[in-house]
């Protein structure tokens, strides 16, 4: 299995501009912070939308975010606290339902999930045993976070088929009905998805921000970075690929 890293990307939305913007305060978005993450964020949504100026169907301008309230039902279900960007990323654009099967231009304008389909990775993906194939390479352990989620998740797994194999049970184990695994806190979240639902997914750690991509029928990990990393692949995306987006756009009329 191979890691990849995502190159540093240069800015180069400055090469096409969009007529139309995303206005922080038109989301009824407030900047209580005093670091300007609201504008910074913003400017991000727009940097991307400006690289689409001639798909406007894959932008995000007509999209709306989420208020402050309904971010706090979101993580009290999850039972999990988002992060402050990620919280200002769905404040202006709650992302949207998947555009026919998706793109393959890493978009976080039409990859990105609304907020109230974003799910835990651990506990929810139909494949459970996948994290386990994937994060059980020690090259994904980029962080604390992802060790401490393999190892809890993994003893609780092992266990299970422990003490299926010790009570004689008729049934095999089955990691869908382990209550243990599924109570365990996930530190990774289903936030996008990509070519299909089985293909590609984003995933958020919930404890650093950062955004790996899962590609399934492989299996790989890439790491994105930050969401301003996965702005920049989207835009040089945007710009390099303009011919076959056009084309798909084209392709779902």
């Amino acid at each position: 299995m191979t890691t990849l890293n995502v190159d540093d990307n240069n800015s180069i939305a400055s090469r096409t501009r969009s007529k139309r913007k995303i206005n922080a305060s038109d989301q009824g978005v407030q900047q209580s912070n005093g670091n300007g993450m609201v504008d910074r964020v913003a400017k991000l949504w727009n940097k991307l939308n400006d690289a689409l100026v001639y798909a406007p169907y894959f932008q995000n301008t007509n999209q709306k975010g989420v208020s402050e309230e309904r971010i706090k039902q979101i993580e009290s279900k999850l039972k999990v606290s988002l992060p402050t960007e990620i919280r200002t990323v769905i404040s202006i654009h709650d992302g949207q339902n998947k555009i026919g099967y998706g793109l393959s231009h890493r978009l976080a304008t039409t990859d990105l999930l609304p907020v109230s389909q974003w799910r835990p990775y651990e506990t929810n993906h139909e494949e459970c045993e996948l994290l386990l194939e994937c994060l059980v390479d020690k090259k994904i352990y980029e962080t604390a976070e992802l060790r401490d989620d393999v190892r809890d998740h993994l003893t609780a797994y092992l266990n299970g088929i422990k003490q299926a194999s010790t009570n004689n049970r008729k049934t095999e184990y089955s990691i869908a009905n382990d209550d243990v695994f599924h109570a365990l806190p996930c530190e990774l979240l289903i936030i996008g998805e990509g070519m299909d639902d089985y293909t590609e997914q984003y995933l958020l750690s919930v404890r650093t921000s950062r955004i790996y991509m899962a590609i399934h029928n492989i299996p790989e990990w890439t790491l994105i970075g930050t969401f301003s990393d996965w702005i920049d692949m989207g835009t040089e995306n945007a710009i390099r690929d303009k011919t076959d987006i056009k084309q798909l756009r084209n392709d779902l009329n």
